[in-house]
């Protein structure tokens, strides 16, 4: 089920989807996680949806906490990368792609719709709005809500921006969102972070 009707900048109606999260924790102990790739999937390959089932397996078996849902977010057209196809196109790759092979990832084309590039840090955020205000969080067993943690599942090419002069805003790069490193071992993504100083 989705949630919270908006209309974005282009008068198009947006709607969070929400129809994969599970609602209830297994282990309430747990922090309940969703992850989310921002990114161009131009075009969605197995690999990053293999990248969420690696990520989710990790976490089930080496962390405190439990993943509640994960997501795409295709990048704005005003990305401006070579060889970008539209929103539209990158959006609808995605939903075939994890509606046919996936029963808990979801698309959530808020940044593709906006009306120019949106920092990870902003999408970030609109994440965490829509799972933590608009839902509510996670609902516990006594009836209480738990916060839902936003994770960004990011790759060696994001992260690498990371130490690139003027393409993250020293504010944007920060916690509490998460890396997962793991799953790039040539990459040193903390110390990427580090040289950026």
């Amino acid at each position: 089920m989705a949630t919270n009707p908006q209309t974005t900048p282009q008068g198009d109606a947006y709607v969070f989807p929400s129809h994969r999260i599970t609602r209830k924790m297994r282990d309430e102990s747990r922090t309940p996680v969703v992850l989310v790739a921002c990114g161009s999937f131009s075009p969605v390959t197995y690999l990053h949806l293999r990248m969420f089932e690696m990520a989710r397996d990790y976490i089930k078996q080496q962390s405190q906490f439990e993943v509640v849902g994960g997501y795409l977010s295709p990048v704005n057209d005003e990305y401006k990368k070579p060889g970008l196809l539209s929103a539209a196109h990158r959006v609808n790759m995605c939903t075939l792609a994890t509606e046919l092979t996936s029963n808990w990832l979801m698309v959530d084309p808020w940044e593709g719709l906006q009306a120019k590039y949106q920092p990870t840090a902003v999408v970030l955020d609109h994440f965490d709005k829509q799972v933590n205000e608009v839902l509510g969080g996670i609902e516990l067993t006594n009836g209480d809500h738990k916060r839902v943690r936003v994770m960004l599942l990011a790759g060696s090419d994001l992260i690498n921006t990371m130490s690139e002069p003027g393409v993250w805003s020293p504010s944007d790069v920060r916690f509490p969102f998460s890396f997962s490193p793991l799953f790039f071992p040539s990459l040193r993504p903390f110390r990427s972070l580090g040289d950026s100083d």
